[in-house]
């Protein structure tokens, strides 16, 4: 936009011939006062988007702190043995949310965030997975136990009543939303003297989710001792904490004491994940390198900036796929010059990466030297395109324990 001109000094009356100073006359038509206007707003329009510019400063600066943050308590907990804990950092508070196996010390996993450099404050919650055998719960008054598989389910326990009995194997059965085909109450019995089992509506509802969410499992709820355990397992992690949730919210609501035990499987990162993930890597290196200064390992602001596009695909991926960093370079100077530094670069990533958070066991480092060029020495730009890094993800067979 053409910028209009300001007020002259001649615009201005300033004295009388006495010297007296008189109130300042503008002269000059309506024009000259638009003008004075125009300048005016010009000049809130530039305050404005100052302040705009600013704010958005500082809030994408406090965006990249957030997630450093947030990479680095990750790193902090894991390191603890809390690998199924999650964090979320706003400002300098992070909020925390997940679980923790029975054996380990929840204050430790604040602890372990608290220690992060930039953590002002921690809160949220985390909840304890119970590893040990239900069976170890032993119903001795008021209770139930419910094992199902694949919408077989069987029941035992002590019941008040044989109203109580009917209205299990009635929920159970022709409830609509009922995952059940097959409802064994046969080892349900009636037990004199038990209180009204006012919690068995809620348990029976947990039941039934529990059982539509996992094929196989086992539900005890203790109405004298107040307790309801739930035991399964999962390969989904976002399911494990639905259902613990789940068991932790009814029993808590009955004030009941809660016990999920929904494990997560370890069965590793599909064929299909590690494909995906290969093809990422590739996809950021193909027409770009990881830059370092000539003749060095130092990393350029160009090649930190293409390390952080392959960590936030490192991320999107599963951590249990390795990844081999490989580090090459040109053919100037020696051969055993050459090999060092190639080894060196693959060291320089990854520090880099483990620095933001990456488990440094995920991944493998190898120098190859000047031996594997992808374009001729005899041009800058080959050279320039053979002094680079590549990224080998891995698939590990958890079946033969191979590599493919």
């Amino acid at each position: 936009m053409a910028r209009r001109r300001g007020r002259s000094v001649g615009d201005v009356s300033r004295y009388t011939a006495a010297g007296t100073r008189t109130a300042p006359t503008f002269s000059g038509d309506q024009t000259d006062d638009d003008t004075i206007t125009s300048g005016t707003t010009f000049v809130l329009v530039a305050v404005v988007v100052f302040v705009l510019l600013c704010f958005a400063a500082v809030r994408f600066g406090t965006q990249s702190i957030e997630s450093d943050i947030e990479a680095n308590a990750a790193q902090a907990l894991a390191a603890s043995g809390f690998t199924d804990v999650e964090v979320e950092a706003n400002g300098t508070t992070v909020s925390i949310s997940g679980s923790f196996l029975e054996g380990q010390n929840e204050a430790d996993a604040y602890r372990a965030v608290e220690g992060v450099r930039g953590v002002g404050s921690v809160d949220g919650q985390i909840w304890m997975v119970s590893t040990g055998e239900l069976d170890a719960v032993v119903i001795r008054g008021a209770g139930l136990e419910a094992t199902w598989v694949n919408g077989a389910v069987v029941v035992s326990g002590n019941l008040s009543t044989e109203d109580k009995i009917t209205f299990v194997g009635t929920t159970l059965t022709d409830s609509e939303t009922t995952p059940f085909t097959t409802v064994d109450v046969e080892g349900l019995t009636v037990k004199e003297g038990l209180p009204d089992e006012n919690w068995l509506g809620p348990v029976l509802g947990l039941l039934q989710r529990s059982a539509q969410a996992l094929p196989v499992g086992l539900l005890k709820a203790d109405g004298d001792n107040k307790l309801v355990a739930v035991s399964a397992e999962t390969e989904d992690k976002d399911l494990q904490k639905t259902v613990n949730d789940d068991i932790s919210e009814t029993a808590l609501a009955l004030g009941f004491s809660p016990t999920p035990g929904v494990l997560l499987l370890d069965t590793g990162p599909t064929e299909e994940e590690v494909e995906e993930l290969q093809e990422d890597l590739n996809e950021l290196v193909l027409d770009q390198v990881v830059e370092f200064e000539i003749k060095s390992f130092e990393l350029t602001a160009k090649g930190q900036a293409l390390l952080d596009e392959v960590l936030a695909a490192l991320r999107a991926a599963p951590d249990g796929i390795r990844v081999v960093i490989g580090g090459h370079t040109d053919d100037r100077g020696s051969d055993a010059e050459n090999q060092l530094l190639s080894e060196q670069r693959a060291e320089a990533v990854l520090a880099y990466l483990v620095a933001r958070g990456q488990d440094p066991e995920r991944f493998e480092t190898i120098g190859y030297g000047e031996s594997l060029p992808v374009e001729s020495n005899a041009t800058a730009d080959g050279r320039a395109r053979n002094r680079r890094i590549e990224f080998t993800a891995l698939f590990d067979d958890v079946n033969t324990g191979e590599e493919g």
